[in-house]
């Protein structure tokens, strides 16, 4: 079954905002999360092509960005083997973290045409067979024609001025410490059981960098009851607000 034209409609929105230069619509209101993005549209982009080609350039330009551990928990959310393709696609030195995926993905178990539309003619699937390569029958997916958009996405510095989560991650690391501060921005205070929750990380990993982030005087704690409930502390809220993007 096709999905709803918003459902496609909400990807193009998405992917704009973190600077894809689709045009026929506005770019989402609020910043996306980066890993769950890219799970979904691996599932619906195949719906239409430019969806996928677009992720791809983007991932060869920005692919540093992505959080690796994140990116792994919402494979389970992903079309693990479109995934694994544009590992096997992307080129350069952006990418080459997001090329780790691959050992995390599994192959179709038959031979499928990447984008659903292309499947419906014998012709083209012929076609794409005759052309196949080694990335092909490594996933068991073919097209005939597949572009790495990478030439509409935007540079590093506007795409960080319209989304502060991955400017934070370009400055501190795409690792699990900046999604604690950056849940922190978005929720003022909380408690580390439920950051980890949140986030899907392992609570005494998250401890971990919470106890570091405390020492280093980024974070303070107060008691709530008989837990203690975390917030960044104000000098360092003023350094994050002198940040340039």
């Amino acid at each position: 079954m096709i999905p709803k034209m918003e459902l496609l409609l909400a990807l193009y929105r998405k992917w704009m905002r973190l600077g894809v230069g689709f045009s026929g619509t506005e770019p989402a209101l609020e910043e996306p999360y980066l890993e769950e993005l890219i799970a979904e549209t691996s599932l619906i982009g195949r719906y239409d092509s430019r969806l996928i080609e677009g992720m791809a350039g983007w991932i060869q330009e920005h692919g540093d960005l992505i959080n690796m551990s994140l990116m792994q928990k919402n494979i389970k959310l992903a079309d693990s083997a479109v995934l694994g393709l544009i590992s096997d696609l992307v080129a350069g030195k952006e990418a080459q973290k997001f090329k780790k995926i691959a050992k995390y993905c599994t192959p179709k178990s038959q031979p499928e045409m990447l984008f659903y539309g292309t499947g419906k003619s014998e012709e083209t699937r012929t076609e794409a067979v005759k052309s196949e390569t080694a990335v092909n029958r490594r996933w068991n997916l073919y097209y005939v024609d597949f572009k790495i958009k990478n030439g509409v996405v935007f540079q590093r510095n506007l795409m960080l001025k319209l989304n502060h989560n991955l400017a934070r991650r370009a400055l501190f690391g795409a690792e699990m410490r900046t999604e604690i501060l950056n849940f922190l921005l978005n929720k003022r205070q909380s408690f580390p059981a439920q950051i980890a929750r949140s986030l899907g990380y392992r609570y005494h990993r998250v401890m971990e960098d919470v106890h570091t982030l405390l020492r280093n005087g980024a974070l303070v704690q107060q008691e709530v009851g008989r837990k203690k409930e975390i917030t960044i502390a104000q000098p360092f809220m003023d350094y994050l607000k002198q940040i340039p993007f």
